[in-house]
């Protein structure tokens, strides 16, 4: 969608790529507004330029841009040439700037020059990004006319990769043809050469989003190169992380290498630290492959992924065998405790598409994260993360392996007889229904009551009064007509569960 501010500027770059007619449905669509705001920006448009309409109408065909028309505008009108920036894009630029130059300080006119704005806006500028910062632990501080940002190392990383949000939506695949995307191309082939490398030695794949983390960590890291001297990083490695570290002798030997190869490609050198910032990554993504085949786990992983699978079964109602899904969310979970201890975020992509579908599921695992978090001493699980632990549970139940039971009632005129006969027949032909109860037709208020959490009546009279559940109308020798009538509303009830 067009900020209200670039919409004027959207709509001509998109007329101008098409050369020709748009209608404006199409317009509608391309911005994201109403016909109305069409029909406002393109007057307005046309008002301001000085001579001939820019934008063209026809009836019937649209609309069209006067390109000559618009070459002769830009050159006398930088409004067009030069991409105007909202304030809040303005102060994520100026962000970043200072974060990949931390700690060098960097004048205020050399930031806001390009922005032309005043004294006032420039102030409140610095009190919202300070105030961003701060998340961070990051400090913004002002002095001679320079701003500097002060903080230590990975909390700066982080905060880049925050501000520029182009790193949580690209596609690795797509880096080395997507020239809209303003890499270092030279760095993206180096980094794609490291990642395959990674893979060749561990003989596995490190899967999307994790390959996406450490692309991400690599450029930012060649981006700070750059810009400040290795010296000057002062963050430290505890002895304790170090021999950590250091007894994962394949993941650190990975990293070691990378962090090598980086030197040689930059022709610099590099302090120890990253070694230990590349292996925290790396061994906080989950792969796929014989390194990813673990058959052991540390004792800390078993107990969460119980204490998921357990919370998970209470909560659904449905009976978890916990071999099944054990090995899946065991491995999913020995990375992300990694993940939570260095406060590595990893974005997920489809986490809304994850609420939509499998509401129900997510609300459950957001609930067992917040009971595993209290019990464990952990950090808090982010919805990034309990998005992924849906997916695994999600899959028990798509698969059909997990079937929630559908809570049943039986149901006739006196709540005896032809009702246990039935309730047999149903039981043996449809094990997926728990028949909770048989009951009489009369007591129909006592079953709103009683049995609020029942799902389905099958009964073998009409009901008169209505039920806050599905119910069907079945024959007491319930023949193959009642039974396929019946796997037709078990349909209806699982699709709509």
């Amino acid at each position: 969608m067009s900020s209200k501010d670039n919409r004027e500027q959207d709509l001509l770059l998109f007329l101008s790529i098409r050369q020709d007619y748009v209608t404006s449905n199409e317009l509608v669509d391309e911005l994201d507004v109403s016909q109305k705001t069409i029909y406002r920006l393109i007057k307005k448009i046309n008002d301001g330029s000085m001579g001939s309409p820019l934008i063209l109408s026809e009836r019937g065909r649209g609309y069209r841009l006067d390109y000559e028309n618009f070459i002769n505008y830009q050159k006398s009108n930088n409004k067009y040439h030069e991409k105007q920036f909202s304030p809040g894009e303005r102060r994520k630029r100026i962000m970043e700037e200072l974060l990949l130059s931390s700690p060098k300080p960097i004048s205020i006119y050399h930031l806001f020059s390009d922005y032309y704005v005043g004294e006032s806006v420039i102030f409140n500028d610095e009190q919202i990004m300070s105030k961003e910062l701060k998340k961070y632990n990051l400090v913004l501080e002002r002095k001679d006319r320079k701003l500097v940002i002060l903080g230590e190392e990975a909390e700066i990383r982080k905060a880049i990769k925050h501000v520029n949000e182009i790193f949580n939506t690209i596609d690795l695949d797509d880096l080395k043809r997507n020239q809209e995307l303003n890499f270092n191309k030279f760095d993206v082939l180096f980094i794609l050469g490291q990642l395959r490398d990674m893979e060749k030695v561990l003989d596995s794949t490190i899967p999307y989003p994790y390959n996406v983390n450490i692309f991400s960590h690599l450029y930012i890291l060649l981006s700070r190169l750059r810009k400040v001297p290795a010296l000057l990083f002062i963050d430290k490695v505890s002895d304790e992380e170090l021999e950590n570290m250091k007894r994962d002798t394949i993941l650190y030997a990975v990293a070691k290498d990378v962090v090598h190869d980086t030197q040689t490609y930059l022709n610099c050198s590099l302090p120890d630290i990253e070694i230990y910032f590349l292996y925290q990554y790396l061994v906080s993504s989950r792969m796929q492959g014989s390194a990813a085949k673990t058959s052991t786990f540390s004792p800390e992983v078993i107990e969460v992924t119980d204490a998921y699978i357990e919370g998970m079964r209470v909560y659904l109602g449905i009976d978890i065998e916990s071999e099944s899904i054990f090995n899946d969310l065991a491995n999913h979970i020995k990375p992300m405790l990694n993940r939570l201890e260095y406060k590595i975020r990893t974005k997920n992509s489809v986490l809304n598409q994850i609420k939509a579908t499998y509401g129900d599921v997510y609300s459950g695992v957001a609930k067992v994260s917040q009971f595993v978090c209290e019990k464990y001493n952990l950090p808090a699980i982010n919805d990034d993360e309990n998005g992924f632990i849906t997916l695994y549970f999600a899959k028990v139940i798509v698969t059909g392996q997990y079937q929630r039971p559908i809570k049943t009632l039986i149901m006739c005129t006196t709540g005896i007889g032809t009702s246990e006969l039935l309730k047999a027949k149903v039981s043996r032909k449809f094990p997926e229904l728990e028949i909770v109860d048989v009951v009489a037709s009369q007591n129909i208020q006592m079953v709103n009551e009683k049995y609020a959490d029942a799902e389905l009546i099958l009964s073998t009279v009409q009901l008169k009064d209505k039920v806050p559940m599905h119910h069907l109308l079945v024959s007491a020798m319930f023949t193959v007509d009642d039974q396929k009538r019946l796997q037709r509303k078990i349909e209806e009830i699982n699709h709509a569960g």
